[in-house]
């Protein structure tokens, strides 16, 4: 039965049913004021664990690039292959990075033919806010992939503001190690009163050129990093359009391009590699609000998604000299919106999304999938005077896929569901206590169903059941999380060895018990202003598949049990100084919990020095950085070493 029918009639008849109810019940007269922008610490618990970097703190701390900044994150972990060229990816809590779901200006970002995101591609130059969830944060109003994910990551870009011109210019430069160089320019102008436009182009290029020292028992060498370097450009056009009382409208079109090298593992004393990865992607999306009454609004988005890469590698064992593929991906997706507060305390949503997918590839065998991915979300939040809040939240998934050679994989219909609850005492309203249940799946990718030597069309979603038991303290100068957990995955897609090939299999039951622990503290003096944040997490992955296996109860790869960062940011009249530390302890690179098989503890360090000048009409700043300042040399994945010392200049110029 196709259940996708009555769901979209519930939904039109849940939205008409609002819209009459807001329609007899709005008699407020709306009187049009000017938009006044106010700023405030927020003290308001969460209820999920939720973390977050404004502009002002990326500037502050020097961070260098998203996946720097996700690393401060408790609760992150992070996939980095080395260099500048190298692909990064996160999940949360060692699910896996597919169960992360990224959002740009609070729309999903996709990749059905590979799954993760590279979060590499995105520059932190124009972000305003990099906010992390764990679970679901109280908004209500986005989309239903937002929902069904373990977390999301939200990339929120800078929005003009307008004060002195009707137009404002943002110019910055950054130069540094391994033949860095940046350049980005933004200009927003003030069309009218509520319309306005913001373009922005950037290119970066580097070599990635960095010595490294390589470890083999007593041999000890110098080694040169290689085949690390990339070229990229991004251009963007935003129109905002906002009256300030009903109606929200952003649209946005984006182009990006990169030609890069992957550097490949280091083995065996080899630091050669061949490989190369040319992207391309254009999307253009749009993001209209509506407030239909003081109780109901209404969300619609719209995105057309189209990606290309060609991926080349040299080698003499394939013919010719050389490997050549190509992959195009188109994408569809629409997401309608709706939340109606019943009551001051009684908050309702629905959101219907709709995605389609397709994927054209050279790669053998050509199955030439196409994907129609439905989503229903059904929330509900009650909230009684902050001292007692509850969200339910329950998620219908339909996946119908055909392929044009070979078999498709089998139909998916999901029901899962979310609830996260946060209870404060009446007395004081500054603690909190948090309880979260959360069902999310991943349903397999183009890659794994389909292409290369893996493809296994018979895969089923893996199924990961989330426990979170948290609570929070918020005062003027200190606040405090820790979050208890398990999490429990089943049927987990992983690539097994046959007699001549790798197979991707349903294949093991994993098990994580975690802690993460988060203090912040703030110190004010009279011309000097103190922040301190420490961050920790726990985490014991295991493999709980085959108890008769020499694996069982071993430490899954790539999860430290210990990991953490400490930060510290200084400001007075003259400068800013900050300073991150971000550590990880020893983590097995293999399935066979052995010595040999271990990864070294590292910590990294960076230091930052900001200096602001104040010119007629404009404002000038200048920064300095040395990132990993010990020189600590480390993998994050075995065999693709991380750059050692370097340094940053950057100068940004705004008008």
């Amino acid at each position: 039965m196709d259940y996708r029918l009555p769901s979209l009639l519930c939904g039109v008849g849940l939205v008409l049913f609002c819209q009459n109810s807001s329609a007899q019940n709005d008699t407020v007269i709306h009187r049009e004021i000017e938009q006044v922008d106010v700023t405030a610490n927020n003290k308001k618990q969460q209820l999920t664990l939720s973390q977050s970097l404004s502009r002002n703190q990326i500037e502050v701390l020097g961070v260098k690039t998203i996946t720097d900044a996700l690393r401060m994150f408790s609760g992150t972990n992070i996939k980095d292959y080395g260099g500048i060229g190298g692909l990064k990816t996160v999940s949360v809590r060692s699910l896996g990075a597919a169960h992360t779901a990224v959002d740009y200006d609070g729309i999903p970002v996709s990749n059905t033919q590979a799954g993760p995101v590279d979060i590499s591609r995105f520059d932190i130059n124009q972000i305003s806010e990099l906010k992390f969830t764990i679970g679901s944060d109280e908004n209500l109003l986005k989309p239903a992939k937002l929902f069904a994910s373990a977390g999301v990551l939200s990339i929120n870009t800078i929005k003009p503001q307008f004060q002195n011109h009707d137009y404002t210019f943002n110019l910055n430069f950054k130069t540094g190690s391994f033949g860095y160089n940046f350049v980005n320019a933004a200009y927003a102008k003030l069309l009218s009163k509520n319309l306005s436009i913001k373009t922005e182009g950037e290119f970066m290029r580097a070599d990635g050129v960095y010595d490294f020292t390589l470890v083999n028992y007593s041999k000890v060498t110098k080694e040169r990093r290689n085949n690390s370097d990339i070229n990229s450009a991004k251009a963007e056009i935003n129109l905002y359009y906002n009256d300030s009382s009903r109606n929200d409208v952003n649209v946005k079109a984006y182009a990006y391009y990169s030609d890069r090298g992957l550097p490949g593992g280091v083995i065996l004393y080899n630091p050669k590699s061949t490989e190369r990865l040319n992207d391309a992607n254009y999307f253009f999306q749009t993001n209209f609000k509506h407030r239909w009454s003081y109780n109901f609004t209404t969300r619609v988005i719209a995105k057309y998604n189209y990606s290309f890469n060609h991926y080349e590698e040299t080698d003499v064992k394939y013919k010719d000299g050389k490997l050549s593929q190509n992959s195009t991906q188109n994408e569809y997706y629409v997401s309608l919106i709706n939340m109606w507060q019943i009551f001051s305390s009684l908050t309702s949503a629905i959101s219907i999304d709709e995605a389609y997918n397709t994927l054209d590839s050279d790669i053998s065998p050509a199955s030439y999938p196409k994907r129609n991915t439905f989503l229903t979300s059904l929330s509900l939040k009650y909230n009684l005077h902050n001292t007692f809040t509850v969200l339910a939240n329950c998620i219908y998934n339909s996946v119908r896929e055909k392929v044009e050679n070979g078999n498709s994989m089998s139909d998916i219909d999901r029901f899962l569901p979310f609830v996260t609850l946060r209870i404060s005492p009446f007395y004081n309203k500054n603690i909190a206590m948090r309880l979260m249940y959360k069902n999310t799946y991943r349903v397999p990718t183009f890659n794994e169903l389909y292409y290369t030597t893996l493809g296994t069309t018979g895969l089923k979603p893996e199924d990961a059941q989330e426990f979170t038991l948290g609570f929070d303290y918020s005062s003027e100068l200190l606040a405090f999380t820790i979050d208890v957990y398990k999490n429990y995955v089943d049927k987990k897609i992983v690539a097994i060895p046959t007699t001549y090939v790798w197979k991707m299999y349903n294949y093991g039951k994993v098990t994580m018990d975690g802690i993460d622990v988060n203090i912040t503290k703030n110190i004010d003096f009279k011309s000097l202003k103190f922040s301190f944040q420490v961050g920790y997490s726990y985490q014991e992955v295991l493999d709980k598949t085959d108890k008769n296996s020499k694996y069982y109860n071993s430490q899954i790869p790539y999860s430290p049990k210990h990991s953490g960062n400490y930060v510290l940011a200084s400001d007075c009249k003259w400068f800013q100084l900050g300073y991150h530390c971000i550590w990880s302890g020893k983590r097995y690179f293999l399935k066979y919990n052995i010595p040999e098989n271990l990864i070294d503890k590292y910590m990294e360090h960076t230091i930052s020095v900001t200096k602001n000048f104040n010119l007629r009409n404009s404002k000038l700043m200048a920064k300095f950085s040395c990132i990993n300042f010990t020189d600590e040399q480390y993998d994050i994945i075995k065999y693709y070493p991380m750059p050692g010392r370097q340094w940053q200049l950057q100068l940004t110029l705004s008008i």
